[in-house]
């Protein structure tokens, strides 16, 4: 794949998951995706990522190359396609939501934020996004104790 295809300006998974946005705003939602995705993830390649609709009004990005996907937090974490896509685009919307006033972004976010609790992997995606991710799932380095100095 050429590493334009990356950016999917104009692709209708986009257009269906970010509704109302220019093709410019496309573009750098589409760089937010693969940013995301790159950080999260050390071994991501440039892929298409397809739409996976929750509701009428609400969807995400999944992407499509590979079944699972490894995320370092530091701890390497093994998530779906599914809940690798949710996490990503949760944390797309919560970048792009701080930016403007509250508005239909900040209302996206929020509610998929309350998808992934209801989703299979909500432990792991709930470690991606750090809300409040149980013990089990977090590396001991993170976990605040007398015996850690990490701050």
């Amino acid at each position: 794949m050429q590493k334009s295809e990356l950016i999917m300006l104009d692709s209708s998974a986009l257009s269906a998951v970010f509704p109302g946005k220019k093709p410019l705003e496309r573009l750098f939602l589409g760089f937010l995706i693969a940013n995301t995705a790159t950080r999260l993830c050390g071994e991501y390649r440039y892929e298409c990522w397809d739409r996976r609709d929750v509701s009428e009004q609400l969807a995400y990005m999944v992407p499509t190359s590979a079944a699972t996907y490894s995320v370092c937090l530091p701890d390497t974490i093994t998530l779906s396609a599914d809940a690798f896509g949710l996490a990503v685009t949760t944390a797309v919307f919560a970048r792009i939501a701080v930016l403007d006033e509250p508005d239909e972004d900040a209302y996206r976010f929020g509610e998929l934020r309350e998808y992934a609790l209801q989703h299979p992997e909500t432990e792991l995606i709930r470690a991606v996004l750090d809300l409040r991710a149980p013990y089990k799932v977090l590396s001991p380095s993170l976990i605040c104790s007398v015996n850690n100095n990490h701050h």
